[in-house]
């Protein structure tokens, strides 16, 4: 797969693990190169504590802040503020405070959003559903599904996180 000069005027969304992420550009479109996202975690959100065997993770806090993991470093992310986790490296994102959390995330090689459009539910039908924490059976389909794209699951988002709530 080669890259190819692209314009997404019209991005895909999905809410995933209560995570608003709008894809800018796929994997297919940069070639497999990387793969680009913009999210908007609500205030309580936690993406659990995964590990990535694919993909390196880079953000950027555009506005908010998350608390974030990323092996045994823990440390308050804000605007304007990046990281990057190596795969093979656990990581987790969660937001304290009172206030959405947006950033752009990118992985590479590209493929994330692979997971995403499998795993998230498309905007804005995702918008008329309330949000539940996610059942047994719920969480053990997504386990299943991020181990089919080489994540694994450690720790699932906390319960009493509203962004616990699966899509699926």
């Amino acid at each position: 797969m080669s890259p190819k000069t692209t314009f997404n005027a019209t991005p895909a969304e999905y809410r995933f693990l209560g995570v608003d992420m709008r894809i800018l550009l796929t994997g297919e479109e940069t070639g497999g190169q990387f793969t680009m996202i913009h999210g908007t975690m609500p205030p309580g959100g936690d993406g659990g504590l995964h590990v990535h065997a694919r993909e390196d993770e880079s953000m950027t806090m555009l506005e908010g802040a998350l608390e974030v993991t990323i092996g045994n470093m823990t440390f308050r992310l804000e605007a304007g503020q990046s990281y990057f986790a190596p795969r093979g490296i656990p990581h987790r994102l969660r937001n304290t405070g009172s206030t959405p959390a947006r950033s752009l995330l990118v992985t590479t090689p590209g493929g994330f959003d692979a997971f995403v459009r499998e795993a998230g539910t498309p905007l804005p039908l995702a918008s008329d559903r309330p949000e539940q924490p996610p059942t047994a059976e719920q969480m053990q389909a997504l386990m299943q599904l991020a181990a089919r794209h080489g994540i694994t699951v450690l720790e699932p988002p906390s319960p009493q996180s509203p962004a616990s709530a699966l899509p699926i």
